[in-house]
């Protein structure tokens, strides 16, 4: 890409559906400014890392049905606002298919950045999948370094017609594992 003009990694960015992947794709050698919080929004490692252990213990999911899942969501609630982040264990979902979902997110996200644009958020042919790089990026003062794809199920056979096809059979086994 080569470029630094603002309005052009804009563009290029979020418009023409190349994403963050694409910027970092291109012959970028610095981060372009869109991409910079100020400072008084940016997490203090320091303060985090100090307040906090790493990651705190795994989640335990394994008794998510049971009596003790309002212990478990507090502990999703508190992981989740204190760190952003959390692990979980015994979350039901096998190895194979965290690695499947993997394959295709790569998939996907590696496809021709013209393919990738069909499912722009304002742009996808179905109301249920929106791909992009921040939830509102015309308003957003600075942008998420993060590429996502969101894919809602209201029935099968919507799900099975408007989901990408590079993913659609995996997320949809997903899907009904997770349900």
């Amino acid at each position: 890409m080569g470029v630094v003009d603002e309005s052009q990694v804009f563009e290029f960015v979020v418009k023409r559906g190349n994403g963050v992947k694409g910027l970092t794709d291109s012959s970028l050698t610095s981060v372009p400014q869109r991409y910079v919080h100020p400072p008084e929004e940016r997490i203090d490692r320091k303060k985090t890392i100090d307040a906090s252990p790493f990651l705190g213990p795994p989640i335990n999911l394994a008794g998510l049905e049971m009596e003790n899942s309002g212990a478990i969501a507090n502990a999703l609630c508190e992981a989740a606002t204190k760190l952003g982040f959390f692990q979980v264990v015994n979350h039901g979902v096998s190895v194979e298919v965290m690695e499947r979902v993997k394959h295709v997110a790569h998939t996907f996200f590696n496809l021709p950045p013209e393919k990738k644009a069909v499912y722009l958020k304002g742009a996808t042919p179905c109301p249920n999948v929106f791909y992009g790089t921040s939830f509102s990026p015309e308003v957003e003062k600075s942008l998420e370094w993060k590429d996502y794809l969101s894919m809602i199920c209201m029935n099968d056979e919507e799900a099975m017609q408007s989901w990408p096809q590079e993913c659609r059979l995996v997320a949809f086994l997903l899907f009904h594992i997770m349900i």
